[in-house]
């Protein structure tokens, strides 16, 4: 699959990506920092005398389009690569591991997760939530290789035991 941002200059989506990053803001409620019983996330001002409705100087800004990222950087992630969502293995087939990454839906289970996250590491395509099926992968093949090593030490000592005999 070819993605559409192919086209876009290394430099050109630097370019981009860092007029993205000067333009983001943490846009808070209005008096959220004064009234505790205020939650942060953003709600916008509607009263009459409101200072950050009416803008005044050294009030914090309101939410405008001008903040907006430039669209061809929209739905990019900060390295630049598109972002695919991963259901099921059979995704992984389409994912460009040049240009794309891959995030495993949040209503997959630990196995499947497992199943996906192995898939990828075979083919190095970079997975941007693995959660703790990342350790427990890991756990699992040094279990695997433990195991291995287990046995050729139960082999060995029985072949020992055999030449003794």
């Amino acid at each position: 699959m070819i993605s559409p941002f192919s086209n876009i200059k290394e430099v050109e989506l630097r370019r981009l990506l860092k007029i993205r990053k000067m333009r983001k803001r943490e846009f808070k409620r209005p008096y959220s920092w004064i009234w505790n019983k205020l939650d942060e996330s953003w709600r916008r001002p509607r009263g009459k005398d409101n200072k950050v409705r009416l803008q005044i100087k050294g009030k914090p800004p309101l939410v405008k389009t001008g903040y907006r990222s430039p669209k061809r950087v929209r739905c990019l992630h900060p390295t630049g690569k598109e972002i695919v969502t991963v259901r099921k293995v059979e995704d992984l087939y389409n994912i460009d591991p040049l240009t794309q990454v891959a995030m495993i839906a949040g209503t997959i289970g630990v196995r499947k997760r497992l199943e996906i996250l192995g898939f990828a590491k075979r083919f190095g395509i970079k997975v941007l939530n693995p959660g703790r099926a990342e350790a427990r992968l890991e756990l699992e093949t040094e279990g695997i290789a433990e195991e291995e090593e287990e046995e050729e030490v139960v082999e060995e000592y029985e072949e020992d035991i055999e030449e003794e005999e």
